[in-house]
């Protein structure tokens, strides 16, 4: 915008208090430029000129100056208060989101405004908004893994999900779990329906489905699987469904944070199914030694896992 009759139009519209919100933008922007400064002093000009009283000429010559000043003043006050108004307004529609994140240690309950209901896992950030807005209710996983139980509503009737690498789960009250970690999401739904959909991608979940998303490939797979695999986390179980020994160790260190050694490579790839309660770590290491015949060693921030006759002794 450079003519300057739409100029002198703005700057006036301006300072009548007349402009809308986006001639007020306009103006700000313009303002920030320096593309109205002669629109502004043919402004202030007009208006001394106006509003000055000049019974005598040296008089006059006397006040303009100052005159000029109380108005450039009374100007940019205005000025002030208009940067002030729009932010403000600007603020005000914009969405505040609270962010919830998990460390290494311990999980989550987050309860919705809707009565929604978000576990989230360890190693886990989620965003919600502090106040529903719009026409449906969306979130974000931004990394981790967490299990939603959504409550229909009346007046928000869409829940959307937004995960990692664009990957978007719609929702109609339904309950289902979401982990994306090293480059993979997963969604496996429990009961109810869901969308999920990635770009121009969209498949439908039915109860007991997992749909994967692999970010080096692109592809997106659905398929059965087993519920318990998915959802022992929030029960707070350990489910191992013919995992090796191997995978067995790196789930107890990732979940006790100690380091697990296996002496000998022949044992890491023993295989072992079982459910079980991860609230008492000896326990653990108890079923485990006496299912697969192993010697482990339960010392400080070690498990030692060996390939002997021993039966399971803690150290500590």
């Amino acid at each position: 915008m450079t003519d300057p009759q739409l100029l002198s139009r703005l700057v006036e519209r301006y300072y009548t208090n007349q402009a809308t919100a986006d001639e007020l933008e306009v103006f700000i922007d313009l303002h920030q430029k320096g593309v109205l400064n002669e629109a502004l002093n043919l402004y202030l000009e007009n208006v001394i000129k106006q509003e000055a009283i000049q019974p005598e000429a040296s008089y006059a010559d006397k006040t303009r100056t100052g005159k000029l000043y109380m108005v450039a003043a009374a100007v940019s006050l205005l000025l002030v208060c208009g940067f002030l108004a729009f932010w403000a307004k600007r603020g005000s529609n914009e969405v505040r989101y609270v962010q919830v994140q998990t460390d290494q240690f311990k999980e989550k309950h987050i309860r919705l405004s809707d009565g929604s209901l978000v576990r989230l896992n360890r190693n886990s950030a989620f965003e919600y908004p502090a106040k529903w807005s719009g026409q449906s209710r969306n979130v974000k996983l931004l990394a981790g893994e967490a299990y939603f139980e959504i409550k229909k509503n009346k007046k928000y009737q869409s829940f959307i999900v937004q995960a990692p690498d664009d990957f978007n789960i719609n929702v109609l009250g339904t309950e289902f779990n979401i982990s994306s970690r090293n480059g993979e999401t997963k969604v496996y739904l429990e009961t109810g329906a869901v969308q999920i959909k990635r770009h121009d991608r969209e498949s439908v979940l039915k109860p007991g489905q997992l749909a994967e998303y692999n970010r080096q490939t692109g592809q997106i797979t659905v398929q059965q699987a087993n519920g318990e695999v998915w959802l022992a986390w929030k029960n707070d179980m350990f489910f191992f469904d013919d995992a090796t020994l191997s995978d067995v160790g790196k789930t107890l260190e990732d979940y006790y944070h100690k380091e697990v050694v296996i002496q000998n490579e022949s044992l890491a790839g023993l295989r072992f199914t079982g459910k079980i309660s991860r609230n008492n770590i000896n326990m653990v290491l108890h079923i485990l030694s006496r299912t697969l015949n192993i010697d482990i060693v339960h010392d400080k921030d070690q498990i030692i896992m060996e390939n002997t006759d021993k039966v399971y002794r803690h150290a500590d």
